[in-house]
């Protein structure tokens, strides 16, 4: 079985060889000529061997476009090109190559030119002269672009059925289809694998309700033979199979389809999964499958309808785009389904994700509690929610300042998250004139180990601490939380950590001296090494372990270095 980690570089690679190849022809033609170039690549080697390979093979034999006759009865659906794929198209073949290396896969000019100097006769500066015609023709800057090419999933290309296919081939192929139909086994009979329905009152006696009290909803629910092929379809998946009994949240027409979205029963050792059955005219099937980072009833993306699924407990939801101060907007729902958002919400920025702000109204006891959830245009991507300890819980204009930075500013990744846990450990002025800021942690609490971040914001939510640029850690535990980040101000670099209320004393060790804070509060400052020209690179500040202790004598160790 192919691991994890195999299909997210098979993605990558197949996103590198369909915008390479991408000249603004069909998308289905670009896809399998894509998929062709990514096959031609022996596995087994690390990524970057994989990538170089893959670039000789579009630079040395691209494949070419073959007769595809399907064509006759079905058309792609094209996913709406952003500014930076527009202007992608308009290069040719071997800058589109080079500029993909650059600024998606993040080569730097020489290492983009290194890659295809065995095929092509390119420099460093063509890098840069063709990153730079991007920048005028797009008016983005490069992590704008980065971001909506990174969105981009080629395998969500679909086929659709034109709105009006010529009649006459239309009779002529469906006559050999009809007459399958009529000999072959039905779609579905009473006695198949019909799925499981919720009541609507199940809900309703829970204190805290979970996907398993998502009642079923839409105007097809009691259609037993639609139910029954979508459970079929979904247990004939090759790569996501349900696991246990299949249940029904949603079944109706959506648009100019029928939609039936299902989730599975895998036990308590395992998060449930989430699938969409689609029936369009002359096509049906299963067109996603994304499991769960937890049971609770959040947003679920339904399809490319731009409309989403709320459970009844979920109510009064608002969305804006992530900012420090975000315009939200109400969205209507009808039997649990969401009007459609419009698409220039999901303009290339903060990850192509939206912020949904809901009230969480349990009928059996509890009080209502504001929901923040952030959710994508791909159903297949997470949709993390967002919780805040301690006294940041009570402050609306932190929440937005930190949903802003994750967001928008690189402090955690969304697609490879699960519900994120942001804590303030400490607010007031940097020394050097660095102006007021926040030492916050964000932890993503993931099932698939993606990393979170202590990080300094600044109460517009823009990070003074980059992923990667400098070094921190941070500690969440039981009774306390800690975190340390070096911050570099014009001419020096500092030590900032703080801790929560169950920490009474931060110090330190190491090549810094030994230094310490007490109180219920503990803040602790540490000036470091002078700024050197060029800059000191973050692996190369002093050693240093910060010692977290609580009242009971715990003592625990992060190593910001």
């Amino acid at each position: 079985m192919r691991s994890a980690a195999f299909r997210e570089r098979y993605a990558d690679l197949l996103r590198v060889a369909y915008l390479a190849l991408d000249d603004g022809g069909p998308p289905d033609v670009v896809l399998a000529r894509a998929r062709r170039a990514v096959r031609a690549v022996r596995p087994g080697v690390p990524y970057p061997r994989l990538r170089a390979r893959l670039a000789a093979v579009l630079l040395a034999s691209p494949p070419r476009p073959r007769l595809r006759p399907h064509r006759l009865l079905f058309r792609p659906d094209p996913l709406p090109p952003g500014p930076a794929r527009l202007a992608l198209r308009a290069l040719s073949p071997h800058e589109r190559l080079v500029y993909v290396l650059h600024r998606v896969e993040g080569l730097t000019s020489p290492e983009a030119a290194a890659e295809v100097s065995e095929h092509l006769m390119v420099s460093a500066w063509d890098v840069d002269r063709t990153a730079a015609a991007m920048d005028l023709a797009t008016r983005l800057d490069a992590a704008a672009q980065r971001a909506e090419l990174r969105a981009f999933d080629p395998m969500l290309v679909r086929l659709r059925p034109p709105p009006r296919p010529p009649r006459f081939w239309a009779a002529v192929l469906l006559v050999p289809v009809v007459a399958g139909a009529l000999v072959a086994r039905p779609w579905a009979r009473d006695g198949g694998d019909v799925p499981l329905l919720v009541g609507d009152a199940d809900w309703q006696r829970a204190a805290t309700p979970t996907l398993a009290h998502w009642p079923t909803r839409g105007g097809s629910r009691g259609d037993r033979a639609l139910l029954s092929r979508a459970a079929t379809a979904w247990r004939a998946h090759r790569r996501d199979p349900p696991s246990g009994p299949i249940v029904v949240l949603y079944a109706g027409a959506v648009d100019d389809a029928t939609v039936v979205v299902l989730r599975d029963s895998p036990g308590h050792r395992d998060t449930p999964m989430v699938a969409q059955y689609f029936e369009r005219r002359l096509s049906r099937g299963v067109e996603s499958v994304r499991r769960l980072d937890s049971d609770f009833g959040g947003l679920i993306m339904l399809g490319g309808t731009w409309r989403y699924l709320l459970p009844p407990w979920l109510m009064d939801p608002y969305l804006a785009v992530p900012a420090a101060a975000p315009r939200w907007r109400p969205l209507a729902v009808r039997d649990g389904l969401t009007d459609p958002v419009e698409w220039r919400w999901f303009t290339p920025r903060c990850q192509n994700y939206l912020l949904f702000r809901m009230t969480h109204r349990p009928v059996a006891g509890g009080w209502p509690r504001r929901v923040l959830q952030f959710a994508s245009h791909n159903p297949d991507a997470a949709a993390p929610r967002v919780w805040f300890r301690g006294a940041a819980a009570r402050d609306e204009r932190f929440q937005n300042a930190a949903s802003h930075a994750v967001a928008c500013q690189g402090a955690a990744s969304l697609s490879d998250s699960g519900d994120l846990r942001v804590g303030r450990l400490w607010t007031g002025d940097l020394p050097d004139g660095g102006g007021p800021a926040s030492l916050t942690v964000v932890d993503t609490e993931s099932p698939w180990n993606a990393p979170g971040a202590a990080v300094l914001l600044s109460p517009a939510g823009r990070v003074l601490t980059q992923r990667g640029g400098t070094n921190s850690d941070y500690s969440t535990g039981e009774s306390g939380m800690a975190a340390a980040v070096w911050w570099l101000a014009k001419e020096r670099w500092h030590l900032v950590a703080a801790a929560g209320p169950g920490v009474t004393t931060l110090r330190t060790a190491g090549e810094l001296g030994d230094h310490q804070a007490r109180g219920p509060r503990p803040f602790l400052h540490v000036r470091g090494p002078a700024r050197r020209t060029p800059p000191l690179p973050a692996t190369y500040l002093p050693l240093v372990w910060v010692v977290a202790e609580e009242p009971a004598g715990t003592r625990t160790t992060i190593t910001p270095s």
